[in-house]
């Protein structure tokens, strides 16, 4: 029986030390996920009269593999909190159950073991991966009827190793379905802010990138595979906004070089607590416009298309902020 996809799944849980392994605590179904080895090939150079080589050797050994599951209101916290690098839960004013996480940068991102469960082969079974960081991430959704407009996370990850036919361990369960749709920014709590004082702004598309360089080359002496990569340059957090053209406050903000903050919140129906919504919340609150376009192509509707890069913010102490609203357990 061959590899089915939809037998898959992705389990983890934070390291205490780097390579450590850990018991997963987390579960997720999964969208798509690919984990292939970046498999290091030392070619034989002597000169022996011959024009094969006299042999292939092992050179370094990493995975670097990226995998993109539903945004879903509850069960995202560890996976946002290894992105950014850090959490912090606090109760909501008023309430009592009902839980604000915060994700903000940090100087060092944890590590994790992954069970990636692909297609059920060999059956009962998983790939294992150790020393795993979440280094890169896009959080992107198109308002409409197609897949997109349920939103999506795309993860980078960076592995120390993986290896396969891997008993699962821990008794992680999938979180309740509760899906980030592109509707849901609206209402008493949602919010669509395209980095402008405007107002009635028709946002179509959005995508949110975190991207954080580290390094992949710390092979050292007696070790096939790499110490635990840290980060070699800044962090880039970028907007990109596609919205129907109404006004021109983003070219002129883009030519003042003004500062803004666009922000995304988006709130579930549904009551929890005494009168709280679950939410999920994304923002840069000091951010400038650095690409701008609204071309005409053609007889319909203008669209324009805006990118901001995000810079720490003194307030947040953060580049870009996400922020869940639940009834989770407070981050540890």
């Amino acid at each position: 029986m061959p590899g089915l996809g939809h037998k898959s799944e992705l389990r983890f849980g934070k390291e205490t030390t780097f390579g450590g392994g850990a018991t997963p605590t987390h579960k997720l179904e999964i969208v798509r996920a690919n984990f292939p080895p970046d498999v290091g090939v030392l070619q034989d150079q002597a000169l022996y009269n011959g024009v094969s080589r006299r042999g292939l050797y092992q050179g370094g050994f990493l995975v670097r593999g990226t995998f993109v599951v539903r945004m879903n209101y509850d069960g995202m916290l560890e996976l946002f909190r290894g992105i950014w690098g850090s959490g912090v839960s606090a109760v909501v004013g008023g309430e009592t159950i009902v839980r604000d996480h915060t994700m903000k940068e940090a100087s060092t991102l944890p590590s994790y073991e992954i069970q990636a469960g692909t297609g059920a082969v060999p059956t009962g079974r998983s790939c294992r991966l150790q020393g795993a960081k979440f280094v890169n991430a896009k959080i992107a959704g198109t308002a409409g009827q197609g897949v997109d407009a349920m939103l999506q996370a795309e993860v980078t990850v960076l592995a120390k190793d993986m290896t396969s036919d891997f008993t699962p361990t821990g008794s992680a369960a999938f979180p309740a379905i509760l899906p980030v749709l592109y509707h849901q920014a609206s209402g008493a709590t949602g919010v669509v802010d395209d980095g402008t004082a405007d107002s009635g702004v028709r946002v179509r598309q959005f995508e949110v990138t975190l991207e954080q360089p580290h390094t992949e080359d710390r092979f050292y002496m007696g070790s096939v595979n790499i110490d635990e990569p840290l980060r070699s340059d800044f962090l880039t957090a970028r907007w990109r906004l596609v919205q129907e053209f109404q006004t021109k406050t983003q070219y002129d903000a883009a030519r003042a070089f003004t500062v803004g903050s666009p922000r995304l919140v988006f709130a579930h129906p549904t009551t929890i607590g005494t009168g709280s919504k679950r939410e999920f919340e994304l923002r840069s609150n000091q951010a400038n416009i650095v690409e701008w376009g609204a071309p005409v192509e053609g007889f319909g509707v203008i669209l324009s298309t805006v990118q901001f890069e995000a810079f720490q913010d003194p307030t947040d102490v953060t580049a870009l902020l996400a922020r869940f609203r639940n009834l989770e357990a407070a981050i540890v």
